[in-house]
């Protein structure tokens, strides 16, 4: 799944809320997480992604392995919900 947003913030703004999203959702999904340039990796069971922090969007790619593919629409709502809460 594929999950933009466009901002203002400019890039250390928007690095510094990403990392806010990623202890939100990763707490909720036992992930871990690391800066790798201007993308925030993301990785636990079931799960991996990244988030990529342009100077006016985010942009999160997530991908699920078979098991987590019933939980696809509670992960994205939680995820759309953090970002339009730090981001916007």
């Amino acid at each position: 799944m594929v999950i933009r947003r466009e901002h203002q913030l400019g890039v250390d703004e928007a690095r510094r809320r990403v990392d806010k999203i990623a202890d939100e959702i990763g707490g909720q999904l036992n992930l871990r997480s690391s800066w790798d340039g201007d993308h925030l990796r993301v990785k636990g069971i079931g799960v991996k992604g990244r988030i990529l922090v342009a100077h006016d969007s985010v942009e999160v790619h997530v991908h699920l392995g078979v098991a987590m593919l019933i939980m696809r629409e509670p992960i994205r709502s939680a995820i759309e919900e953090s970002i339009d809460h730090y981001i916007d």
